[in-house]
């Protein structure tokens, strides 16, 4: 096993890696860095304070798409068919909505989760070897 394989490009996870669905796009921070697990715990105490009895993690994670996770998106439209421009206040308009939670969010939360979307691509490999030399 060559342990390339598995390496992953550290912009792609700050930047996001592209999740196609239909003819749009949303760019997907990494799920599970360090970074990440900071902002949900910030989050968590926001919304619920320091001892918490109940948290909602699908609430928490719509929040963290609205405001971390989702880094922009490309011809997305609103219901009526208008292109929705990315905004901080669009992502939360999005994906704060429970009527998302369990279908869209949960397709940018696996797509975040899924090391293989967040791999070099050998193209950036072989620019960074040529870097080198």
């Amino acid at each position: 096993m060559k342990l390339s394989l598995y390496k992953e490009d550290v912009t792609k996870q700050e930047s996001g890696s592209p999740l196609y669905i239909d003819d749009g796009c949303f760019y997907v921070k990494r799920v599970g860095t360090a970074e990440y697990h900071k902002q949900i715990e910030e989050l968590r105490k926001s919304e619920y304070g320091f001892a918490p009895k109940e948290v909602d993690n699908n609430l928490l994670l719509a929040l963290w798409l609205s405001e971390y996770g989702v880094t922009g998106w490309d011809d997305i439209l609103d219901e009526e068919g208008y292109e929705l421009n990315f905004s901080r206040r669009n992502a939360r308009i999005v994906f704060n909505n429970p009527a998302f939670y369990l279908g869209l969010n949960s397709l940018l939360i696996n797509h975040g989760s899924d090391y293989a979307n967040y791999l070099f691509d050998a193209v950036s490999e072989d620019i960074e070897q040529i870097k080198k030399n």
